[in-house]
């Protein structure tokens, strides 16, 4: 076993392996959009509604209208890069090389990244040989989705962070630039650059850079104050983040382990996954459901008062627009029904506590492992049937060798928690902070990179430490 492992490292250190192992992955990007290539996710209409809107001067999926919709759900910060290329290019499509370009960018940086943390090469071509099987990574290339520009931005930051000492003036301006830039396209990252700043004061109190922090978070309130002001004018708050959406999901997060199978008629339609593993009998999905449609005619007690007859005008033009749009309902109907979406969730798994811990332990495991839906595999082609045991597996092999080696390797200390903590920090953050939302696996694209990188960091290290000490740290060709 020793000697075949030390075979494997010192194949991985060669120049050459190094070489194939891009190739490899270049091809299985390009393999893999080639078969997506008939595949636009549903996501992608309403950011390119809102982009079409920002160029028509108004942020809204319904600009064609004569009356003004300010969107009430969206982050402006994906519509503007979409509205930006579109208006250089003249074409949306122009943005699946916008997304290449990105991800050859996050792939460069992120090597860049690893090799300061282990200049051998072996371990960036381990880092390469782990990331050849996530397929579900270049998938986003051909999607207008936020998966891929947020990739590259970590990736940024990450290069600008690891291994570096003081923040200049300008690697703490383009910090601030580009965590905004994140936040505006998934504001669930609003807290990072605070997480950032606790973790570095904590790694190193002795020497803080206070300077830099600021000049940060300066930075970074800069780039959301434009959307807060217009959330002002619009929506009579100034709110730096979209006013409604987050209770919703996780509203329907809390009933998606009690209804598999269910499609929501009464928000964005969104489905329940009928996962492999259940948490209700399936007797008691009918009661689950029942349950499940009161709370929406409760809620909607409350809030059908409140539409107004602009709002009707927008719900019977839907066939007017080129693309469809989702709803965009007038701010006090849209405040109170995420208010009082917010309060039944928390109410919800509050008095629910054993189904509510068990079902998020779950989902902080899907958002790692891609999830096969039952009636999907019954249905499928023995082709598609592989497809989706392949998806699964994939993830799943790497999530199962994540959480075994990096805790190993920190605990061994043959890597350094000093030195790697902002690669854990973005990978901890994502997954903590989804974990109360709507099953997607999807969410952790943007932080894969950062995730392999500590993984192969962490397997290379391990391998040094106890088995391949003799494997020399030359970086040449051999």
């Amino acid at each position: 076993m020793a000697t075949a492992l030390h075979w494997f490292f010192n194949t991985l250190d060669r120049r050459r392996t190094f070489h194939l192992l891009i190739a490899l992955n270049a091809l299985v990007a390009v393999a893999t959009l080639w078969l997506s290539r008939a595949t636009f996710l549903s996501d992608g209409w309403s950011y390119l509604g809102l982009a079409e809107g920002l160029l028509h001067g108004e942020y809204s999926m319904w600009w064609p209208l004569e009356a003004e919709y300010p969107d009430t759900f969206r982050a402006p910060g994906y519509p503007a890069f979409l509205a930006f290329f579109i208006k250089i290019f003249g074409t949306w499509k122009s943005v699946y090389v916008v997304n290449a370009v990105l991800y050859g960018v996050a792939l460069f940086l992120t090597l860049r990244v690893i090799e300061r943390l282990d200049p051998r090469r072996s371990t960036r071509s381990l880092f390469l040989l782990l990331l050849l099987p996530l397929m579900n990574v270049p998938y986003y290339i051909g999607q207008l989705y936020t998966e891929i520009p947020v990739l590259a931005a970590f990736s940024l930051v990450l290069h600008l962070i690891v291994g570096r000492g003081r923040w200049s003036i300008g690697t703490a301006v383009v910090l601030g630039l580009t965590l905004g830039f994140v936040h505006l396209c998934k504001p669930i990252y609003m807290l990072l650059p605070l997480a950032l700043i606790i973790a570095s004061v904590i790694k190193d109190r002795r020497n803080l850079d206070i300077r830099g922090h600021a000049i940060m978070m300066v930075t970074f309130f800069l780039v959301l104050l434009p959307y807060g002001l217009w959330n002002q004018r619009n929506h009579d708050q100034f709110k730096v983040t979209p006013i409604e959406g987050g209770g919703g999901y996780m509203h329907f997060a809390y009933w998606c382990g009690k209804m598999p199978g269910y499609t929501d008629h009464f928000s964005l339609g969104n489905f329940t996954g009928d996962e492999v593993i259940r948490f209700t009998p399936e007797d008691s999905v009918p009661k689950h459901i029942a349950a499940f449609e009161r709370e929406w005619a409760f809620i909607n007690a409350q809030t059908r008062p409140l539409l107004t007859a602009k709002d009707s005008i927008m719900l019977n033009s839907r066939d007017k627009l080129p693309y469809v749009a989702e709803p965009t309902y007038n701010t006090r109907f849209a405040m109170t029904r995420e208010r009082l979406l917010k309060e039944r969730a928390f109410a919800l798994m509050w008095n629910d506590p054993w189904y509510t811990l068990a079902y998020k332990s779950y989902s902080a495991v899907r958002l790692w492992v891609i999830g096969i839906q039952r009636a999907d595999f019954a249905a499928a082609s023995t082709g598609k049937k592989v497809e989706m045991l392949y998806a699964t597996l994939s993830t799943g092999l790497l999530f199962l060798l994540g959480i075994t080696m990096i805790p190993l390797a920190y605990s061994r200390k043959v890597i350094s928690l000093r030195d790697t903590w902002p690669l854990l920090l973005l990978v901890v953050y994502t997954g903590l902070l989804h974990v109360p939302f709507t099953i997607q696996s999807r969410y952790t694209v943007c932080v894969r990179f950062a995730m392999l990188g500590l993984l192969s960091l962490a397997c290379a290290a391990m391998w040094q430490r106890y088995g391949g000490a003799s494997v020399a740290n030359r970086v040449g060709d051999r």
